[in-house]
C-alpha cells in the first residue's frame, strides 16, 4: 500500500465524517454526541460535544435562534428608479 493512498483513505473518511456530522438531523446529533462524551477524548473534542448535546446547539451562525426580533417591525421604504436618459 502507498502513503499516497493512505493519505487519500484519510482526507475522504474525515470529510465524509464531516459531511455526516453537518447534515445529521439535530436530535440524532445530540444523541450521538452525549453518548461520545463518555469515551475518553482531547479537551478540545468534549468541549465541542458538550456544546452539541445542549438543545439550542444549530448551525453556530447568528441564525434565527439568536437574533433578537424588533417589537415593532421597520415601515416599508419606497425605492425610486431612475431610467437612463435616452440620447
Amino acid at each position: 500500500m502507498n502513503a499516497q493512498y493512505l493519505v487519500v483513505f484519510a482526507l475522504v473518511l474525515g470529510c465524509s465524517l464531516y459531511a455526516l456530522w453537518t447534515l445529521m438531523p439535530a436530535v440524532w446529533r445530540r444523541a450521538l454526541a452525549s453518548r461520545l462524551l463518555r469515551l475518553p477524548q482531547p479537551a478540545w473534542l468534549h468541549t465541542s460535544l458538550q456544546k452539541a448535546t445542549t438543545a439550542g446547539a444549530g448551525c453556530d451562525c447568528s441564525g434565527c435562534d439568536k437574533v433578537a426580533r424588533p417589537a415593532h417591525p421597520a415601515p416599508a421604504q419606497v425605492i425610486r428608479f431612475h431610467p437612463k436618459p435616452k440620447g
